[in-house]
């Protein structure tokens, strides 16, 4: 049994902010080295190294937030904020959790809208976004360390 009730939107939000803020600078950083848009570029997927970037930079924001989740059950933000993330049960979260946590995400953040993430965080009484209920996970509060 999980003693440590769900966090609702607010800190989910903060921690959120915090890892995006985070990420813009990291991609911001390889924008500059690479040379930033190229604005002459085919409008084709397969060819256009603009979309190819955007696939990429896709991809790196599943791996931040599915690798730090998956590696210590927290990214960057939630340890900011004292957040993890833990099966419903209060297990540690597994790697299939997050795997179908972070498609969840891409699907709730990004293709609709961080605003539909937190609807669905409001109207759950687990405080869960999408790909917390296909997961079944929770954010939680972490333990304070002894």
């Amino acid at each position: 049994m999980n003693d440590r009730g769900p966090v609702g939107v607010g800190p989910r939000a903060v921690a959120f902010l915090i890892d995006w803020l985070l990420f813009a600078f990291m991609i911001a950083i390889v924008w500059v080295v690479s040379g930033g848009v190229n604005s002459s570029a085919e409008d084709n997927l397969i060819t256009n190294p603009n979309a190819a970037l955007e696939l990429v930079i896709t991809a790196a924001a599943l791996v931040y937030f599915g690798g730090l989740e998956s590696a210590w059950g927290t990214t960057v933000g939630k340890r900011a904020l004292g957040l993890r993330v833990v099966m419903e049960n209060g297990q540690p979260v597994t790697g299939r959790a997050v795997l179908v946590r972070t498609l969840g995400r891409l699907l709730d953040c990004f293709l609709l809208s961080p605003v539909v993430a937190a609807i669905f965080v409001w109207a759950s009484p687990r405080r869960q976004r999408i790909g917390d209920r296909w997961a079944h996970t929770i954010v939680v509060r972490a333990r304070q360390r002894s």
